[in-house]
């Protein structure tokens, strides 16, 4: 069975965006530029899904399931060949200067051809969004730079969120939750900075991370809301390792990380986040990363129903095709119908994000200004990290960033983050069981590749605050206030 043999979907010779999303339309009657690019960003994912990617998902499976901390540096160095890493770093820095919806068309098509690969490298933005958030400039400048200067080279250069801890999973990531929480790491104030020890628990990319940003607790004797700081640690600190890379049911390619810290000293430099605030931290990058969840949820569904599509028209039964059988085409509109509810939800979260969020930073005049007219070895310089460290400028920027996207804007995505979270990747688990219903026995054969979708789809539901912990954030954002609760 030539298994990809339908030009649909993942196969389609053109951008699809205005057909799958047609509010674009009216937008690129406005913004021609803006929905322009985002077809670019589509055809450059659908490129590197099907040439790259599709190619080792098996393969890549296997390997993983044996040795999970097997890394196929050859593919990376394919992937950072394209600048896949460092779509949203600015053009002028030797980024492609994408935007949210840029980004999430890409992202979208890579996530069809597998999870597991996609997350590997693309949660390695939710690292970086870690420093974007507060937006003091002189980290998120060197970061940019540092990322940029890593793709020249052709080195990896990977950060790692660390908020789980073996007492603490979703916990950690609610306020309320949080009054009961028993933390498995403190750090204790020392002159000069911080001293941690403890453990992180299901970190992604841990082992290979440089760069570890972690939200931990300062006060055992105090409620961890209260205490909660953000730190920043590179992987080369002193007391700093990696305890074991997980066995997983699904997304093998994506190491999950168990790590430890004994005595990591981290100066007062590196805390992002002073206690008591870390919280705060954590809500406003879960407000974006949610989403993106949401979209790997999608991307799980589309790639189940497409795979599900291609060995349906070409299974005979009966002296037919599988697809021509009345039930299965009713099933497959039935999944398609969800598939547009939720990419619908996408699309709007995403043009949102760069009309509200962090991404309107790089739109905002005085930035898109700098950009232009500064050359580009004055901004991959140390001169300017120096001159953006200096407090006055530091905070002035960092303020006018909190103008820009308030306390209230943030708590707004963070509760339409969890309502995309839980729609895509409910839609996710829904349709890659769905698809084994109708392909059967045969279809289940792990070289059609959907039995592994549908171990993917499970974890999914859980990462990222469960989706039970999710409805509560909607409910209450939602509903609460009306209700006083």
């Amino acid at each position: 069975m030539d298994f990809f043999h339908l030009k649909y979907g993942l196969f389609s010779d053109e951008p699809d965006l205005l057909h799958n999303v047609p509010s674009l339309r009216k937008l690129k009657d406005r913004f021609p530029r803006y929905v322009k690019r985002a077809e670019k960003a589509q055809m450059l994912g659908r490129e590197i899904a099907r040439e790259i990617i599709l190619p080792k998902v098996l393969e890549l499976d296997s390997k993983c399931h044996e040795d999970p901390a097997y890394t196929d540096w050859e593919l990376f160095n394919e992937l950072n060949k394209r600048k896949a890493l460092i779509g949203f770093v600015p053009e002028k820095m030797g980024g492609l200067g994408w935007s949210a919806l840029d980004c999430i068309a890409f992202a979208e098509e890579s996530l069809v051809a597998c999870v597991g690969i996609s997350a590997w490298y693309l949660f390695n933005f939710f690292g970086a969004a870690c420093a974007f958030v507060e937006f003091r400039p002189e980290i998120c400048f060197k970061i940019l730079q540092d990322m940029a200067n890593a793709q020249r080279q052709g080195k990896p250069l990977a950060f790692a969120w660390a908020i789980t801890e073996p007492s603490a999973g979703t916990d950690a990531e609610d306020p309320i939750a949080m009054a009961k929480m028993k933390p498995s790491a403190y750090a204790r104030k020392v002159s000069g900075g911080y001293t941690i020890n403890g453990r992180k628990q299901f970190i992604t990319n841990g082992d290979l991370a440089h760069y570890i940003v972690a939200t931990i607790c300062t006060d055992p004797n105090r409620p961890a809301v209260e205490s909660m700081g953000t730190f920043f640690i590179p992987n080369t600190t002193k007391g700093f390792s990696v305890e074991r890379i997980e066995h997983k049911c699904g997304h093998k390619v994506k190491h999950t990380a168990a790590l430890v810290f004994d005595d990591v000293f981290v100066p007062d430099e590196c805390v992002w986040e002073e206690p008591g605030r870390g919280m705060r931290h954590t809500r406003e990058i879960l407000s974006i990363t949610r989403g993106f969840v949401g979209l790997l949820g999608l991307g799980n569904a589309r790639g189940a129903l497409e795979r599900c599509v291609q060995f349906a028209s070409q299974k005979k039964v009966n002296g037919h095709r599988l697809i021509d059988e009345n039930w299965v085409q009713i099933a497959i509109a039935d999944m398609l119908k969800d598939i547009m509810m939720v990419r619908a939800k996408c699309y709007d979260f995403a043009i949102a994000l760069d009309r509200l969020h962090v991404f309107r930073i790089l739109e905002n005049l005085p930035v898109k200004v700098a950009l232009k007219i500064i050359p580009e070895k004055v901004l991959m310089s140390k001169s300017l990290l120096s001159l953006l460290g200096r407090p006055w400028l530091s905070k002035a920027v960092s303020r006018i960033k909190h103008s820009l996207v308030p306390d209230e804007t943030m708590e707004y995505f963070a509760g339409q983050g969890s309502a995309l979270k839980v729609a895509g990747t409910d839609l996710a688990m829904n349709v890659a069981s769905r698809v084994l219903d109708i392909v059967g026995i045969e279809g289940m054969a792990y070289r059609y590749g959907m039995e592994k979708i549908y171990r993917d789809a499970k974890v999914s539901q859980i990462y990222e605050g469960t989706n039970q912990a999710n409805r509560i954030d909607l409910f209450l954002k939602e509903i609460g206030e009306v209700i006083g609760s």
